[in-house]
């Protein structure tokens, strides 16, 4: 019994999610519960159908790519709904950005239209309070396939009771870097939240790189690949016409030749399929 069920749906994903690392990295949509699970939960169900459908299969490696496959399908269908979703801001605060490529507000921006930052360009922004917000917490993360991977957290003071605070940095990498933070592994379109004191929010982000994305060259090759790999998968495995010899072969059962020739007399036409008898 072939198990190529499993193969087709490893694959599958695989290409899902390389597929939606290069539409993060290439600025296009973000790695989102669609990308990230969704849209590896259908090619993963392709490269399952791909190579079960009209072939020899084992159901229980069909039954183990089902239980792979749905509760991805699941959780990602789940993301359908902020398709169109716009930046939020919430308890009263504002947060005004500006790059050398855009300027915006958090609530401006969505996954079609994110706020643009050069990954070495300058970058200035102003955020106010409703009130004066001392010895507060404040986080910031990034959002991947619905889940919050925080980046920076820490502890505000403001003891001068200030209701606005801003920044203006020359370039952005080298600021992120002071504070831990690579962005060069960032490159694309990100969903950014995070929260200080009673306010919190999210938007989006794209961070276009500096120069060659080797990140984005890795994962085109990978693609690539994965897709000579199906290919390989896919092609050996067609359906052909069985005889009952083969299948008896296969059985190791031994096939009655005398019974297959009767009927036939000797130099019969019928048994070689024509020809001269002498």
């Amino acid at each position: 019994m072939y198990k190529k069920a499993l193969s087709g749906t490893i694959v599958g994903i695989l290409i899902g999610v390389t597929v939606a690392v290069l539409l993060a990295r290439h600025g296009v949509w973000p790695p989102d519960q669609l990308t990230l699970f969704l849209l590896p939960a259908v090619t993963g169900l392709v490269g399952l159908l791909l190579l079960t459908i009209g072939r020899e299969g084992s159901y229980t490696t069909t039954i183990i790519s089902l239980m792979i496959l749905l509760p991805m399908l699941v959780w990602g269908a789940l993301g359908v709904g902020d398709v169109n979703e716009s930046g939020e801001l919430n308890g009263g605060c504002t947060v005004m950005a500006s790059s050398d490529l855009d300027t915006t507000t958090v609530t401006d921006t969505s996954r079609r239209d994110p706020f643009q930052i050069e990954e070495s360009g300058a970058l200035s922004w102003t955020a106010t309070s409703p009130e004066a917000f001392q010895d507060y917490d404040w986080r910031i993360g990034v959002e991947v396939g619905g889940f919050a991977v925080p980046l920076e957290s820490g502890t505000e003071p403001n003891d001068a009771g200030d209701v606005e605070n801003g920044g203006d940095v020359p370039d952005v990498g080298a600021y992120a870097a002071s504070r831990g933070i690579n962005l060069g592994l960032y490159s694309g379109v990100y969903e950014v939240g995070g929260s200080a004191a009673t306010c919190d929010g999210f938007g989006f982000v794209h961070i276009v790189g500096d120069g060659l994305d080797v990140v984005a060259l890795i994962a085109w090759s990978v693609l690539a690949l994965l897709l000579v790999i199906m290919g390989i998968l896919f092609f050996p495995g067609r359906r052909v016409e069985r005889t009952p010899s083969d299948e008896a072969i296969e059985r190791s059962e031994s096939v009655d030749v005398a019974d297959k020739l009767k009927g036939y007399e000797a130099g019969s036409e019928d048994l070689f399929g024509g020809g001269d008898s002498t």
